[in-house]
């Protein structure tokens, strides 16, 4: 074996694992946002939701008032927002319903 082909072996397994380390970032991203949602069920308060986002590390959201209340849209940059959490909050500071997709 030359050494262009120790290179090139060397190159290829290089990016293998950097694959395979994305791809695990990429599955806790998107397990981050799946049982995060899976906690706010309808009536639950808007504080709860926040401090419980807060607690996210691969995770953020942003919040957007309307004339009903509050969406906040949950996501991971890591899987560039691929998977989502949409959490509808009423005027009342109250969960309406949480959609992951």
């Amino acid at each position: 074996m030359n050494q262009k082909s120790k290179y090139q072996y060397s190159v290829i397994f290089l990016l293998m694992a950097c694959l395979a380390v994305y791809a695990v970032f990429w599955n806790m991203a998107r397990a981050e946002v799946y049982y995060l949602c899976g906690n706010f069920s309808q009536g639950v308060e808007q504080t709860s939701v926040v401090r419980q986002l807060n607690t996210a590390n691969l995770s953020s959201y942003v919040e957007t008032a309307n004339e009903f209340g509050v969406n906040i849209i949950f996501s991971s940059e890591v899987n560039l927002s691929f998977y989502q959490c949409l959490i509808e909050i009423d005027k009342n500071g109250k969960v309406i319903e949480a959609t992951f997709s």
